[in-house]
């Protein structure tokens, strides 16, 4: 059976809570085992048991703390005999249902991820991507994708842009050179919209039912407050039309659509 966990890095504030929605992978896949990379000078205080922690010194490499989390835990994976790992942020992505195994997520790319809310970017290299994909859930095959990560952790380090620099990189290196090992995920192992709260340009939902992995930090804490979630979201029946329409009750149903809100703006 092919070896799996999930992985976090961490530093400062989120090393002490990481109760707040790291551990909800334990709690929803027992078994899997959780790593937690402590980039600093000792482990936190209140170590919990379901995480097996790994002190890191930290490197200047990459000119901000924060990151040097989102570049270096590309290559910290490295260093856990797995086979697969999914690597999350460490504080506002929380687990809601158990995960399939990681080997099937994968398939037969180097990793797999879903597409960032708003994924239609201008990018180097390729130009353009469809499929901007967020870093903050990537599920890695760990031996097949080694040489990208190491690539994209190198031009990491090269340049500083931005403190969430990692995003640009991993999707200028893969939209670019490795689409073809790529797999893309729905958005329910990588839900971003905003839960019971209205934020312009962003999604608002009412429900998380079907949703495997929610991340969105503003909104993390009302998520949490549900007790559970159905496996997949129910869908109503649409009303019976019962006859053909008439053109003039054809149009007045396409009016209607034109002004329901299908288009995220």
């Amino acid at each position: 059976m092919p070896r799996s966990a999930i992985v976090t890095v961490a530093f400062g504030h989120s090393t002490e809570h990481l109760d707040y929605t790291f551990t909800s992978f334990a709690q929803k896949n027992p078994g899997l085992a959780l790593h937690a990379f402590i980039l600093g000078g000792q482990l936190p205080q209140g170590r919990l048991p379901e995480i097996q922690y790994h002190l890191v010194a930290p490197v200047p490499d990459f000119s901000h703390p924060l990151r040097e989390v989102y570049f270096r835990r590309m290559a910290l994976i490295d260093e856990l005999e797995v086979d697969y790992a999914l690597v999350v942020d460490s504080y506002d992505v929380l687990c809601l249902q158990r995960l399939p195994p990681f080997e099937q997520l994968v398939g037969d790319a180097a990793l797999a991820g879903c597409v960032e809310h708003q994924g239609s970017r201008y990018i180097l290299g390729q130009g353009y991507t469809a499929n901007f994909l967020n870093c903050g859930v990537i599920f890695w095959n760990v031996p097949a994708s080694r040489e990208i990560r190491r690539e994209i952790v190198e031009r990491g380090r090269t340049h500083f842009r931005t403190v969430a620099d990692d995003q640009f990189v991993l999707n200028e290196v893969i939209q670019t050179k490795y689409f073809d090992r790529l797999r893309i995920l729905p958005c329910q192992y990588n839900f971003r919209p905003y839960f019971n709260k209205h934020q312009r340009g962003w999604p608002t939902v009412h429900h998380l039912d079907g949703v495997l992995i929610f991340h969105n930090a503003s909104t993390t804490a009302e998520a949490k407050k549900l007790p559970a979630v159905k496996a997949k979201a129910d869908l109503a029946p649409l009303p019976v039309d019962g006859r053909p329409l008439s053109a003039r009750e054809m149009l007045w149903r396409r009016l209607r659509l034109r002004f329901l809100p299908w288009i995220v703006r």
